[in-house]
């Protein structure tokens, strides 16, 4: 997740996946603070799934573990 708009390094207070609208649970946007682990950390998402992120929410939320793995393969 992205800091735009924000103060640098620090991620977004976004808590909704921008594909279902559910909870992305997103460890870094819970704390505040990029340096905490999070499920998504070394999941490859492909490029099709992040093209269905709304243009104006690319870089600005994160996915949930469902809709990322829905095509990631990945089960949360």
């Amino acid at each position: 997740m992205s800091s735009s708009g924000g103060a640098p390094g620090i991620p977004l207070a976004n808590h909704q996946c921008p594909l279902c609208g559910g909870p992305n649970g997103c460890a870094p946007a819970a704390c505040g603070r990029f340096d905490v682990a999070c499920w998504c950390k070394d999941l490859q998402i492909p490029p099709a799934t992040l093209a269905r992120v709304p243009e104006d929410q690319r870089g600005l939320a994160c996915l949930c573990a469902a809709c990322a793995g829905a095509t990631a393969g990945v089960r949360a």
